[in-house]
């Protein structure tokens, strides 16, 4: 790290490139701008996809994303990494690896696209879990990827509140299990550490299909966290702020609606649901 003074906050964003802008790396970056912090990236994976679907992905090998990981540490004060889509084990393997003890890390523990295209294989998960998930200040699985990686079949409140301290359990500081796709606490999401559960609630919406909607969630939370904020602060802030986000999506295919995280500065050019 170099010797002047800089009072900017910096979050590193680890994830596969999306070239229609909707999710993985680009709207990292459009949240983390939109949340006053300084984004940066570490290209894990590449994917051709567009509105409706993922076309193909390919990985970045493992010895280049270390040296995107070590050029930033170099350089730059980092107050949080996030990972996205990892594509394979040795991808998960090399940024466990990687980032340095004891710096913050939101990891959004992507397994599959809407289409189900697969963003991680099966011996990734398993590495996730035992390499990555002790490492990690927060995760944050909706509840297919919780039911995924722990095995617990999330059915009601109960289970979902079991799979958040699933993760506890094995090495997460903090647990965010999203209720996006929760019928039975629609918009609410559980939020655990080792001081006990909480509810983080939010607006419901009249859609809970929107592009990115993940990728701009944990995005958020490692911005705030770079900004300073206590990890379950920061998961309460970015919540507020993913909300809007989803009230100013925008339809950019029929029935397919992508997010929108510069809302807060461009209200008047979009309408809200």
């Amino acid at each position: 790290m170099t010797s002047r003074e800089n009072k900017m906050a910096f979050a590193a964003t680890i994830a596969g490139s999306d070239p229609s802008s909707g999710a993985g790396i680009q709207v990292d970056l459009k949240t983390m701008a939109a949340c006053g912090v300084w984004g940066m990236t570490v290209i894990a994976a590449l994917t051709a996809q567009n509105a409706t679907h993922v076309l193909d992905s390919a990985s970045v090998p493992a010895d280049f994303i270390k040296k995107q990981i070590d050029a930033l540490e170099e350089d730059f004060p980092i107050g949080c990494y996030k990972t996205g889509m990892l594509k394979n084990a040795e991808t998960v393997g090399i940024v466990a690896e990687s980032i340095p003890d004891g710096r913050n890390l939101v990891v959004d523990p992507v397994l599959l696209a809407t289409k189900e295209y697969r963003l991680l294989d099966e011996a990734g998960q398993e590495r996730l879990v035992a390499e990555l998930l002790p490492r990690t200040t927060v995760i944050t699985p909706n509840l297919p990827e919780a039911a995924a990686l722990s095995g617990i079949t999330i059915t009601g409140p109960e289970s979902m509140e079991e799979a958040a301290y699933w993760f506890i359990d094995h090495g997460a500081k903090a647990t965010v299990i999203k209720g996006g796709h929760a019928h039975f606490r629609l918009g609410t999401d559980v939020f655990a550490d080792k001081n006990g559960m909480m509810l983080v609630e939010g607006e419901v919406v009249p859609f809970t299909d929107v592009h990115g909607s993940g990728c701009c969630y944990a995005s958020a939370i490692a911005a705030h966290i770079a900004l300073g904020y206590p990890t379950r602060d920061a998961v309460f802030e970015a919540k507020k702020f993913v909300t809007g986000a989803i009230q100013y999506s925008w339809e950019y295919a029929p029935g397919r609606r992508t997010m929108n995280p510069g809302w807060q500065q461009h209200k008047t050019y979009y309408t809200k649901f």
